[in-house]
């Protein structure tokens, strides 16, 4: 330390001074002896050359060298008294006389002086350094051990170095727990998405695969997927500033929903998707959870003037599966919601059908299928009980898969959805079905086309349709279009455009799976369609519900004096028609009557009243 160094050099530089002052101050006693000596020599030498004889000349004390006449060497032998013990000229008379003085007693005695001082010193100070050497040692050990070493007991804080490293470990500390603190918040932003504070991707990636390689395979976990589908139209319609806050709004509302469920966690995986991770089996939690975020969805739906607001899709998280393989299913229940109502929630359990068949894989075939025309057109037609009625034939769609089977309508439709195809398929159906009716001369029958949410939520595709039918008038006049109910219900403004449109141009249209409600009325006088089409559900058990009987019949009523042909769906038994010829009814289709047929082997008929 600095400390340490300063205290060496002192003290190097005080053995240093003593050993010179012990060198010096005896060599000045002897100088000073000499010099004396010298001054007594020069005052009594001449007389004692003349008392003495010649030949006794050699022998003066104090004398070394004595010369007549003869100068002696100017250098003395002793050089350490300078010119004290130099050489000395007398003369006396004529005769110059050369001396030098003895210095031996000087020499003696700076020597027995100084000798034993300096002897002295350095042992002194070689046992102060010692000393010292053995303090600092421990010193700098202590204060090592302090720096590494916080605990109570090694400190004394006696001094200011002790003081200052005591503060310096309060500092160090303190910069290390701000650092921790940094780094925590680091790593849970780093975990965190910015815009809505849930989990990303990465950290919903972490908890999901944590959940499926639990050891406790008793403890069953659900995956929920919300898809917000209104987000690239705000973006466009508006301003990404609204997608943020309408993204905001929709965390919000999940928050809510999940905040009563203990352990339930939150993430957004995409720029479109929410996630949530919770405890407990799917189904209890699907029925529930689902149906709170429908109506909560929906009234935000109508708050904002939206046509959909979320859809959501649930699945079992199974012991040992992938999570790709749960991604999987979850995409896929969230397909088959995005077919139903705006903001409906599906579950998938498992995949029976091509269970390891991802997103990708389900682009690739489906583009394969679209660009090779593998699109198989069947046909199932109508009973009316007037035989002056011209047939109605419903076209269906069914899409060949690899193993000479049919892939699932149900599941081909959402991914078509899901993948943003719809509008393509759509497209494609609608030319193939227009084709074929004109090249077999079928436009003396009524051919029915299904639509999808696709045909409204485009507007580009309206456009398309209305050039396709006004190109043929004659078969545009065969074409009738259904929709949903559960479609046209929460598009009302795009609904009645996409009508308006065919009734212009000659087509008809149709309102299928209709009869969910008392709302269903306010359709049938908003939109005047030419068919209504009866959910199955409510034929299924027609024969033992007094209550769907009586809504039935007031269906009939309506629709037939506003001029619309009532079919019924789903007749599958001779209870059910007897039931529904007591109605009154229009038409009824379904497997009683004939299952669907290839529309090449299609002879043409109309099928008559039985």
């Amino acid at each position: 330390m600095r400390e340490s160094r300063t205290f060496n050099r002192i003290l190097i530089l005080a053995a240093l001074i003593s050993v010179l002052t012990s060198l010096l101050l005896p060599w000045w006693g002897g100088y000073r002896v000499l010099a004396h000596h010298e001054r007594d020599t020069a005052a009594n030498l001449a007389t004692w050359l003349d008392s003495v004889e010649q030949a006794q000349v050699a022998s003066l004390p104090g004398i070394a060298k004595l010369s007549y006449g003869q100068p002696l060497p100017p250098q003395s032998s002793a050089w350490w008294f300078g010119s004290a013990a130099e050489s000395k000229q007398l003369i006396l008379g004529d005769t110059p006389f050369f001396y030098q003085l003895d210095t031996r007693f000087a020499t003696q005695y700076w020597l027995s002086l100084s000798l034993p001082l300096m002897a002295t010193s350095l042992l002194l100070f070689i046992g102060l350094y010692v000393r010292w050497s053995k303090e600092n040692r421990k010193t700098e050990q202590h204060l090592h051990d302090l720096i590494i070493n916080t605990d109570p007991e090694l400190t004394t804080g006696n001094t200011p170095l002790e003081q200052s490293i005591i503060q310096w470990h309060h500092a160090y500390q303190s910069q290390i727990d701000s650092l921790q603190q940094q780094l925590s918040e680091a790593h849970q932003q780093s975990h965190q998405d910015s815009l809505t504070n849930l989990g990303n991707r990465y950290a919903f990636r972490r908890d999901l695969t944590q959940l499926l390689n639990d050891e406790n395979k008793l403890a069953v976990s659900t995956l929920l997927m919300i898809r917000a589908t209104a987000l690239n139209e705000i973006n466009s319609r508006l301003d990404h500033q609204a997608g943020d806050q309408y993204l905001q709004d929709i965390t919000r509302i999940v928050r809510k929903a999940i905040q009563p469920m203990l352990g339930a966690k939150a993430y957004r995986t995409t720029g479109t998707d929410i996630a949530v991770l919770m405890k407990g089996q799917c189904d209890p939690l699907a029925q529930s959870l689902g149906t709170q975020l429908h109506q909560d969805f929906n009234h935000y739906q109508h708050l904002h003037g939206l046509d959909c607001t979320a859809y959501m899709g649930f699945t079992q998280l199974l012991p040992g599966q992938s999570p790709e393989q749960v991604l999987v299913r979850a995409d896929s229940a969230l397909a088959h919601a995005q077919v139903n109502e705006p903001n409906s929630w599906q579950v998938v359990h498992k995949n029976e059908d091509d269970k390891e068949l991802g997103e990708t894989q389900w682009r690739r075939r489906l583009e394969s299928i679209l660009e090779e025309e593998h699109i198989h057109l069947m046909v199932q037609p109508v009973q009316f009980k007037r035989s002056d009625l011209p047939g109605y034939n419903e076209i269906l769609s069914r899409f060949p898969n690899d193993t000479d089977g049919w892939y699932p309508s149900s599941t081909v439709f959402a991914m078509l959805q899901r993948l943003d195809l719809s509008m393509h398929f759509e497209q494609k159906i609608i030319e193939m079905a227009i084709h074929r009716i004109a090249s077999r001369n079928l436009s003396t029958q009524r051919w029915a086309i299904n639509l999808t949410p696709a045909s409204l939520q485009h507007p580009s595709f309206v456009i398309w349709l209305e050039r396709i039918l006004l190109r043929d008038v004659n078969v545009t006049s065969s074409l009738v279009f259904e929709l949903d109910e559960h479609i046209l219900e929460y598009q009302l403004v795009a609904g009645k455009r996409l009508i308006d449109m065919l009734r212009r141009c000659g087509a008809r249209s149709a309102i299928s799976k209709f009869g969910h409600g008392y709302g269903s009325f306010r359709q049938i006088k908003e939109f005047k369609p030419d068919y209504i089409k009866l959910d199955a559900q409510l034929v299924r058990h027609l024969q033992d519900d007094s209550a769907n009987q009586q809504f039935v019949r007031m269906i009939v009523d309506l629709a037939q004096r506003l001029g619309c042909r009532v079919i019924a769906e789903g007749v599958e038994t001779p209870e059910q028609k007897r039931t529904l010829d007591t109605m009154y009814i229009d038409g009824i289709q379904g497997y009683l009557i004939a299952r669907p047929t290839d529309m090449d082997d299609f002879n043409q008929r109309t099928v008559s009243s039985a």
